[in-house]
């Protein structure tokens, strides 16, 4: 008898737990819906959408394109002018050759005369780039070599203003002189050259010392 009543009283526990488990336990949330009221609709003229607030966007960034340019190259006598194509030819470059006038091709040049050797051309040079003069170089071409070049200019007042300073900074042994002397000079033309030709065209100024490289309209 005393297990029967156990038995039952653990069953009316269990029941009496059943039934009230909806009133223990938290109930599910219920979303609230939103009632729309249609007369707070309100159509939009085409001025009030373009007034309303834009959001930015904000754009890829762009690789930047090389801009190409034209040059002219020169001045070369006739007994190098060969010489200079066949640089531009190498770095597969197309040019156009144009003849200068005995005026056009005047150059003032402003130099060192030719050491002895190589050897001593670059000890002379950096014996003046100690001094702060940097623009020169040591000439490789072979009626000069070893000449060390300061510049060479169209007008002849900058060649002697080059001049007057080299000699107040002690160099005694700079001079001008007149490039050209009557013979037949020509220049290179060349069209949509990128800044890497640019570069490589003045890896040669040492082979064409009276040559300058500069930028001119396009034809």
């Amino acid at each position: 008898m005393k297990q029967l009543f156990w038995l039952l009283a653990l069953i009316n526990i269990g029941l009496v737990a059943y039934f009230n488990l909806a009133h223990t336990l938290p109930s599910k949330p219920h979303a609230q819906s939103t009632e729309i009221a249609p007369e707070k609709i309100q159509v939009l003229s085409q001025k009030q959408i373009e007034a309303l607030p834009k959001k930015s966007v904000v754009p890829p960034p762009q690789t930047p394109t090389a801009i190409a340019a034209c040059f002219e190259w020169g001045i070369f006598s006739n007994a190098n002018i060969a010489n200079a194509q066949n640089v531009v030819a190498r770095l597969a470059l197309q040019a156009t050759v144009k003849e200068q006038t005995s005026q056009q091709s005047k150059r003032f040049w402003v130099y060192r005369p030719p050491l002895k050797s190589a050897q001593k051309a670059q000890l002379r040079a950096a014996e003046l780039k100690a001094l702060g003069i940097e623009d020169l170089f040591v000439v490789q071409e072979k009626e000069w070599e070893n000449a060390i070049s300061f510049g060479i200019f169209e007008d002849e007042q900058l060649a002697s203003k080059l001049l007057s300073e080299l000699k107040a900074k002690g160099i005694k042994d700079a001079v001008k002189t007149l490039r050209n002397q009557g013979k037949g000079y020509a220049t290179l033309q060349l069209n949509n050259l990128a800044e890497h030709d640019v570069a490589e065209l003045k890896k040669f100024k040492s082979d064409f010392p009276e040559a300058d490289l500069k930028e001119v309209s396009c034809q």
